[in-house]
């Protein structure tokens, strides 16, 4: 079981990256995320758009594998 928990949480942070990686670049990308901007600059259905929704989703699924996987460990210690 740890290994298929630790096999999603590779990929989900391969995910993660791609994600990241693939979108454009913007002036104020990172500092109007943490500045709480409105980020309906992209056009509903465009590339932006899904590559933003896979970055989320996929964190999501990688930070819960990732305490998944570590009950898991802690569990069998």
């Amino acid at each position: 079981m740890q290994y298929v928990v630790a096999a999603i949480a590779l990929i989900s942070g391969i995910g993660i990256i791609l994600a990241v990686m693939f979108q454009s670049k913007q002036a104020d990308g990172f500092s109007a995320a943490l500045g709480g901007a409105d980020s309906s600059q992209f056009k509903a259905g465009s590339a932006e758009e899904r590559l933003d929704k896979l970055a989320k989703v996929a964190s999501v699924v990688w930070i819960i594998a990732c305490i998944i996987g570590a009950l898991l460990w802690y569990a069998g210690r």
